[in-house]
């Protein structure tokens, strides 16, 4: 006998079984009951170093700081008056790290001036030079800026004063020494001023923090959102080599779902106050609470069902119609079919989340016990996987495919953005199942998500 005279034989088989075992059901469904508790709201935290190389700091520092920072000349004082004299840097200011401290040397010139005096008729040479060393330890404030508590240490004469005095050279070390006495705190607070005022962390992190609230498809089909609401940031001491300082930062927010076809508009948060904490975490945790209603899957049921009705079991049984809800923890999946089975049916099982695929299922879809019960023998076993496999199929929610992209899409923003001040590195995420809750107007899911963030700052 040839393949098509057998196919013919068996659809002709087929079309009398359906025939002859054409069933009307109208089973009792099964009590919108039994729900799991509620999983409540956990915290998820964007953890990271944010690095700043030394040599990008001493460029800012250099940029910043006044040359005069001491009398006449400097920013704020009035030219003229009762000034005789002013401390003058005269080279850049080099920055070095080592023992927890930041440690700074520059050229400094001391120039006298007489009383009421202007520029014009000031000398035009320092009445000497040297080398100071300052050091401070380093930390970040409260208001997101850098802070530090100059203090002097020593210093090497580059130009010792002295005058000429009847054919004599007269030493004033000691002149110069109490004039840097007098002053040296006026010094420490301009450079204090300098990097407090000039280095601003906020100015890295803000973007992080407004990129954070934008909401994040995770789902093209369902059009599933995840909204980001970011509550605070946490902050560890500095630590740093002699190549750069690094502030170890760890942002907490908490997330929520909404299923909608456009881009929802997130309410937006200001940067606030920077917390202090001796050590953070440095391991990011998405907890990834997904809310998704039953009204939102039926919808997308109904789509679907409408535009175009499934037919399984040879074209036997039609899929007119389907909407879930639940009851006792699980979900139950109310089935409008007609053909071989005419009437309602109603199927059960757990929701789970697939590692593997990153997606929302219903796990062990089967029968429910009064379906089950109504069903002849034939009919239930020739529609049984058939429908299994069909509705788990439709009631099959990718939570994954769009987050495991995140690490490029973030990198990718990160290089557009204006002046490439940042490298941004992201280690690939690893998704951990937590709880799944069945409630009584739709299923929650807690879903962990675990990575590692750096952020380097190039350009501050």
């Amino acid at each position: 006998m040839k393949s098509s005279e057998k196919n013919l034989l068996l659809l002709t088989l087929a079309m009398c079984l359906f025939f002859l075992q054409c069933q009307h059901v109208n089973t009792k469904p099964p009590k919108a009951e039994g729900f799991d508790p509620p999983i409540p709201p956990m915290r998820s935290y964007l953890a990271g170093p944010i690095t700043f190389r030394l040599e990008e700091l001493q460029k800012k520092i250099n940029e910043e700081l006044d040359p005069v920072l001491v009398g006449k000349g400097s920013k704020g004082q009035k030219k003229g008056g009762i000034v005789s004299f002013r401390v003058e840097r005269s080279g850049p200011v080099q920055i070095q790290y080592e023992n927890q401290q930041v440690k700074l040397s520059a050229p400094l010139q001391l120039w006298l001036t007489t009383p009421f005096s202007s520029d014009k008729t000031s000398p035009n040479k320092p009445f000497c030079a040297m080398h100071v060393n300052f050091q401070s330890p380093l930390r970040v404030t409260e208001n997101w800026r850098m802070a530090s508590k100059i203090k002097f240490v020593d210093y090497q004469w580059i130009q010792e004063p002295e005058i000429r005095l009847l054919g004599k050279d007269i030493s004033l070390t000691n002149l110069a020494q109490k004039v840097l006495e007098r002053h040296k705190s006026d010094i420490e607070q301009a450079i204090d001023s300098a990097i407090y005022k000039d280095l601003r962390l906020d100015k890295t992190v803000s973007p992080i923090w407004q990129d954070i609230q934008k909401p994040l498809r995770i789902n093209k089909q369902y059009g599933l959102w995840l909204l980001p609401k970011p509550i605070s940031v946490a902050a560890s001491p500095i630590t740093g080599n002699n190549e750069a300082i690094t502030t170890h930062l760890r942002i907490a927010f908490e997330t929520e779902t909404e299923l909608k076809p456009k881009q929802p508009v997130p309410t937006k948060v200001p940067l606030p106050q920077l917390q202090k904490r001796d050590t953070v975490s440095q391991v990011s945790e998405l907890h990834i609470m997904s809310f998704i209603p039953y009204a939102d899957i039926n919808q997308m049921l109904a789509r679907t069902l409408t535009k175009e009705p499934e037919k399984i079991a040879l074209g036997m049984l039609t899929i007119n119609g389907a909407s879930i809800y639940g009851s006792q923890r699980d979900i139950v999946v109310k089935t409008t079919v007609s053909g071989l089975i005419d009437g309602i049916i109603y199927l059960r099982g757990r929701p789970v989340f697939d590692t593997l695929t990153n997606t929302l299922s219903i796990h062990n879809l089967d029968f429910d016990a009064a379906t089950d019960d109504a069903l002849s023998k034939l009919s239930g076993s020739i529609v049984h996987r058939g429908l299994q496999k069909l509705l788990q199929s439709l009631l099959t929610i990718s939570l994954g495919d769009e987050i495991n992209q995140l690490p490029q899409k973030i990198n990718e923003a990160f290089e557009k953005g204006p002046g490439k001040k940042t490298d941004l590195g992201i280690q690939s995420f690893h998704f951990v199942p937590q709880k799944i809750a069945v409630r009584p107007d739709g299923i929650q899911a807690l879903i962990k998500v675990n990575s590692k963030v750096s952020v380097q700052v190039q350009k501050l």
